[in-house]
């Protein structure tokens, strides 16, 4: 069957006209949330399968867009995050005819700070996941290849989608003020990121915001190892004003320092309340079940492959950095001191 016969086949079981089942092949033009599902319907009950090898040719494109890890790709597959967030981005980029190319940055690299299958053209965009350093995000952006960075940002005028962790931790911070916490200690990571950098700012900000003290010892983030974290936190927890709340930057540090908090002796929330970020599957699941900040992964994925296909429709729209909303989740590992 010819593309044009078959694209008819599609038009009329769709009602709609040639062009529109066209745009929502090839993700462009606006079409409505409803006839783009009637399309995609008729495509998979009609088996359509479009010409990919001529309408690449026609339009000077890979139909590929490549995906980099910093620095490898086991954390994609081994942390619940980022395969939700590889969800959304799989299912969008599905619906518009577009394949990925998953690699991770080290095993991607030689001689340049740039994949060779970058700067040959072999990919018609790309997306940045993970904490890439500055200096390697700015090599991507000297390059005229579409670039989004996904769950990450940077000064530089380049795409970007993150979770707002500013709001998040001001939240997190009026949360506990709210139940009578005064004494409140952040942990974060010893590391270049946008994201550890923002819920850091939050955090102190909403110290700020709520009258307490917002010093260089609210922070706890001197280390990277979770067991040297922890080291720091218990110098804190046997001095004269010990923290009756932690805050740490995600679950993983969250859960992790709840466990040795307990083999310590110290009880949760008895003693010490904690509050993580992320709601990652197992956070529902632990001892307590954590409070934390639940995070739109689906949507965080679904966003970065909207921005990156945006800019390869058209290069010179302006430049979107997205801070996706987030949520509180109140679970059982705050205890309210204001009822004593």
């Amino acid at each position: 069957m010819s593309d044009s016969t078959s694209i008819f086949s599609v038009a009329k079981r769709a009602n709609c006209s040639i062009a529109t089942v066209s745009n929502v092949i090839n993700g462009k033009g606006r079409v409505g949330a409803n006839t783009r599902k009637t399309v995609l319907k008729a495509v998979r009950e009609l088996g359509y399968q479009p010409n990919s090898m001529g309408r690449s040719l026609r339009m000077r494109r890979t139909e590929t867009l490549g995906l980099l890890f910093y620095p490898s790709c086991a954390q994609i597959f081994r942390n619940p995050f980022y395969a939700e967030v590889m969800e959304g981005l799989e299912e969008t980029l599905l619906n518009t005819g577009y394949h990925l190319l998953l690699a991770g940055y080290e095993a991607s690299v030689r001689s340049s700070e740039v994949p060779d299958f970058v700067q040959r053209g072999k990919v018609d965009g790309m997306i940045l996941m993970g904490a890439f350093p500055g200096k390697i995000i700015h090599s991507f952006c000297e390059l005229s290849t579409p670039l989004v960075l996904l769950d990450s940002n940077a000064e530089w005028p380049v795409d970007s989608v993150v979770s707002d962790g500013f709001s998040a931790e001001v939240k997190i911070v009026s949360h506990l003020v709210e139940n009578g916490h005064k004494e409140i200690v952040m942990l974060a990571y010893n590391m270049e990121d946008y994201n550890i950098d923002l819920r850091i700012k939050g955090f102190l900000a909403g110290l700020e915001k709520n009258g307490l003290r917002a010093n260089a010892s609210s922070v706890i983030h001197h280390a990277l190892a979770h067991e040297e974290i922890y080291t720091c936190l218990k110098a804190r927890l046997n001095s004269p004003n010990p923290p009756t709340a932690i805050v740490t930057v995600n679950d993983t540090l969250a859960i992790v320092t709840e466990e040795w908090l307990k083999k310590d002796g110290f009880r949760v929330p008895d003693q010490i309340s904690i509050v993580g970020y992320d709601d990652d599957p197992f956070s529902a699941n632990a001892n307590p079940p954590l409070s934390t900040v639940r995070v739109n992964k689906k949507k965080l994925g679904e966003a970065g492959a909207d921005l990156v296909l945006k800019r390869i429709e058209t290069p010179d729209r302006p430049i979107a950095k997205l801070a996706l909303p987030t949520e509180l989740v109140i679970r059982k590992s705050v205890r309210n001191l204001a009822a004593r």
